[in-house]
């Protein structure tokens, strides 16, 4: 190793609290000694990742407040620092993280989850979404085998608590509603509709089929996928739903090959 390697090796350890002897790297100056010199990038860092977690979980930070957010934020940079060169990925972990923190309390990591999906949704890879004109152009050859795929980047969430109704107070400027734990798990779909991330709780029919798109099952099977009654009305308004959304497009494969068996 090198001796610059090393001495970046030994730098990166103290940034981390890890046993090191980088203080011991440096020159003596008539200013401020080689430990205070030090600390100043030691704290700078914390402050560096600690606005990037504020950034990416605008709406975590708002529920949590200052003091609850930046506390909770040392402890994940402790627990989880950087891997990779740009800090893009960094907080990726910190909704898993605040689940095992505060396991009486989920809504927190829920919020958290939701401020992942929608900042992952922002800078998903581009897809043309559908439009009626396309849909329009399809044969009744072309219904028996089309796939479609929803946007790149789509995520599914599942919420135990009315984080949604939370979510929406707070980006409205409104007081918080009660917290309340609801009956059944909400679905939640996050995407991005051309430039600007969206997101939406879906219920258990149009989840399947939906699920189903994604999965690469062809439109004519996902429909089938529907247990309902009244499935071709359900489908139909949703169909018209996902195009004014921007969520579907044409999948960039053909179908997988049926199963002989």
């Amino acid at each position: 190793m090198s001796a610059l390697a090393e001495l970046q090796r030994q730098f990166m350890h103290y940034l981390h609290d890890a046993p090191n002897a980088f203080i011991d790297t440096l020159a003596a100056s008539d200013g401020l000694a080689p430990a205070a010199r030090a600390h100043i990038y030691h704290n700078a860092y914390r402050v560096r990742l600690l606005d990037t977690l504020k950034d990416s979980f605008d709406k975590t930070w708002a529920w949590l407040g200052d003091e609850a957010f930046e506390s909770a934020g040392r402890r994940y940079i402790a627990a989880q620092p950087p891997t990779q060169f740009s800090l893009r990925p960094f907080g990726d972990r910190f909704p898993a993280w605040l689940q095992s923190a505060w396991p009486e309390d989920p809504e927190v990591a829920e919020l958290a989850a939701l401020d992942w999906a929608l900042r992952d949704a922002f800078d998903s890879a581009d897809g043309a979404a559908l439009d009626a004109a396309a849909l329009a152009a399809y044969s009744a050859e072309d219904w028996g085998r089309i796939v479609f795929a929803l946007q790149p980047g789509a995520q599914w969430l599942q919420f135990s608590r009315n984080t949604l109704d939370l979510w929406h107070a707070m980006d409205r400027g409104d007081p918080p509603p009660a917290l309340v734990t609801l009956a059944q798990p909400l679905t939640v779909l996050a995407w991005r509709k051309g430039e600007q991330p969206h997101f939406r709780s879906v219920d258990a029919p149009e989840a399947v089929m939906l699920r189903a798109m994604q999965a690469g099952t062809p439109f004519a099977a996902a429909c089938a996928c529907v247990d309902a009654p009244d499935a071709q009305t359900l489908i139909g308004g949703w169909l018209a739903r996902w195009l004014a959304d921007g969520l579907i497009r044409e999948a960039d494969c053909p179908a997988p090959p049926a199963d002989p068996g």
